[in-house]
């Protein structure tokens, strides 16, 4: 019973053993695989470390594969001795073929047993499986992003403008909230009754020093610090805000020679154009045409005024005096030019007719929706307006043009429903709508003028500040651009989004506590809650990081693979032509082979006995199996 247990115990067979190499190798070839497909897209630190674990795996791929290729080759070597007849020279070379490369030249080698020169050829090329391996795993530089929160991120809240006041204005680190619009006021010296109040007279320096560098520069102003700040040491990172902000909603309302140009439909009435597309060229002698004043609050409210505007006389005031009536209609007119790669014609040639197309457009003050991404990479910073939502008219009139208001006040602009004028005494909105129109103001003001074509487009005669702005082109001689309404509406968000650069304005917020004014702090809150004040970002950084290539590392794999898998299914049936008994080269071995009689007709000796060689000419004679 002892003896039984015995038998059936798994037996030792030494073919195992090119069969464990092909499978350990190939057990290589997966790990290698997985160890680099960990390593993509991370970080590469140790990168010397890792490649050296690269190349052990496919060393270790490549002596498995070998091994197993070399004990292939062993077998099929005395399958070939057993039925085959091959000279001596050939049988040497057979026998060495896995040893010395130069015995792969013997020509009697080859063309007696190619099985097994083959089985040779594929031992010597194992070394190309870490060769051409080597180059799979490369460093490149890639953006590393993260999802993350910021601190540091501001928006934009306009309710703050209704409760400032510059009598008593908020100080965050020392340093007083700036308002966009200046005051003026009735209150006189030492007066305490509640019968005065404050008017509206204009944009406040800060915000015209803002908004010309803005509309200058053609560019949102930067802020000073915000990468570092924000993003962090070493990090680049982007973000998403949204607030609500004053915006021109632009429509065109004609287009081409002689088109007559339709009313602006507003929610309190038409406006009428104020001119038509026969003022553009080719029929007129315009290139541009703003007219964006009418209906422009009067900083002189009252003529008889002293300091900071106080009336030198005594209540009561006129009903309208210092009211916002309304917000004035920007209305446009342009030529496009129709072959901007052509050389235009003067306007007595022909063709000049046909050169431009005239249009009109006009642009109505509207609060706006704003969602927008900033994005600092280095110290530079970027932004794209993602998407923009208008909302109702900032005041809900229709200007009345020629039509005299004769109210006592010496602002003359009449706009209808009068009931929607927005009074001083209304202190919260007026303040918020003063905010708005200081915006609509500046822009205004840098888009207002013509530009004259007399005869030639390439002198053209300007009175207008938008020669400094985007709206025109000075590469193609201050012409407008194709999409003059899209770059007005544009210069108006450089300018709303250069509030940025100065926190001080009162409108600058923290974007996670939008009820919260951010001053010139870097970050907001106390030391026990910063992270109430992070938004969410993403944050970036370029940096040296692995990249695996899979289609390589594998082409090398699948041949090997393949190639090895073919050369132990090669070495498996010369096990069974061998009888299932697994031979080797050892020199028992071939002594064992060589015992026939007929052998010992052969006459060994000769003259390179002495360096271990035999005869030329017995190297010629053809053997088989112990048989001459």
């Amino acid at each position: 019973m002892v003896r039984f247990r015995w038998c059936m115990r798994p037996r030792w067979h030494s073919s195992f053993t090119m069969y464990i190499c092909f499978v350990f190798g190939f057990f290589c070839a997966v790990g290698h695989h997985i160890f680099y497909t960990r390593l993509n897209g991370q970080i590469a630190n140790n990168q010397s470390e890792m490649l050296r674990y690269g190349t052990f795996l496919a060393y270790a791929t490549k002596a498995s594969y070998g091994a197993a290729i070399v004990s292939a080759f062993k077998q099929r070597v005395w399958v070939t001795v057993r039925s085959r007849f091959m000279s001596i020279s050939g049988l040497d070379s057979m026998f060495a073929g896995a040893e010395n490369m130069l015995a792969m030249l013997n020509f009697d080698f080859l063309r007696d047993a190619k099985g097994a020169f083959a089985l040779a050829l594929f031992a010597w090329l194992t070394p190309l499986i870490v060769i051409l391996t080597a180059n799979t795993l490369l460093v490149e530089p890639k953006s590393i992003w993260q999802d993350s929160r910021c601190g540091g991120i501001r928006s934009l809240n306009f309710s703050f403008e209704s409760t400032n006041s510059w009598r008593k204005p908020t100080a965050i680190d020392g340093l007083y909230e700036i308002p966009l619009s200046l005051w003026n006021t009735t209150q006189r010296p030492n007066q305490t009754d509640a019968g005065w109040f404050d008017y509206y007279t204009g944009p406040g320096p800060s915000l015209q020093q803002t908004a010309t560098l803005a509309a200058f520069m053609e560019e949102v102003i930067p802020v000073k610090n915000a990468s570092a700040n924000i993003c962090g040491s070493g990090y680049n990172c982007t973000f998403v805000i949204t607030f609500t902000a004053p915006g021109y909603n632009c429509t065109e309302l004609g287009s081409g020679v002689g088109s007559a140009v339709s009313n602006l439909q507003q929610e309190s009435g038409e406006a009428v154009a104020p001119f038509g597309t026969d003022i553009i060229i080719p029929e007129g002698d315009y290139s541009y045409y703003a007219f964006a004043s009418g209906g422009e609050y009067s900083s002189t409210q009252l003529k008889d005024v002293g300091v900071s505007g106080i009336p030198n006389t005594l209540p009561p005031y006129p009903d309208h005096f210092g009211a916002l009536r309304t917000e004035p209609v920007i209305w446009i007119g342009y030529a496009v030019i129709n072959n901007p790669n052509q050389t235009q014609p003067l306007r007595n040639e022909s063709g000049w007719s046909e050169a431009f197309t005239p249009k009109v457009f006009a642009c109505e003050h509207r609060e706006t929706l704003y969602t927008v991404n900033f994005t600092y990479v280095g110290e530079t910073q970027s932004t794209k307006i993602v998407s923009h939502e208008f909302k109702g008219p900032i005041i809900n009139t229709t200007f009345q043009r020629g039509v005299m208001a004769d109210d006592g006040t010496q602002d003359n602009t009449t706009a209808t429903p009068e009931s929607n004028y927005i009074y001083p005494n209304n202190t919260g909105l007026y303040r918020k709508v003063a905010a708005y129109h200081s915006l609509g103001v500046m822009l205004r003001n840098f888009i207002n003028g013509t530009i004259t074509i007399a005869n030639d487009v390439t002198n053209p005669i300007e009175n207008t500040q938008a020669i400094q702005t985007k709206v025109l082109d000075s590469l193609n001689n201050y012409f407008p651009n194709p999409d003059l309404a899209d770059q007005v509406q544009n210069l108006y968000q450089d300018i709303i989004l250069s509030l940025f650069s100065n926190p001080q304005f009162v409108e600058v917020v923290w974007a996670a506590q939008a009820n919260q004014q951010s001053g010139t702090v870097p970050r907001g809150g106390e030391p026990d809650n910063t992270s109430d004040y992070d938004h969410p970002c993403f944050i970036f950084r370029t940096a040296n990081t692995y990249a695996y290539n899979m289609r390589e590392l594998w082409s090398v794999y699948a041949v090997a693979t393949a190639v090895t898998l073919a050369s132990v299914v090669a070495g498996a049936f010369a096990i069974r032509d061998n009888g299932g008994v697994t031979r080797n080269t050892h020199f028992s071995s071939v002594v064992a082979a060589t015992r026939g009689p007929a052998l010992e007709k052969i006459a060994w000796q000769g003259p390179l006995q002495d360096r271990g060689d035999v005869p030329a000419e017995v190297k010629k004679l053809r053997l088989g199996y112990g048989v001459m």
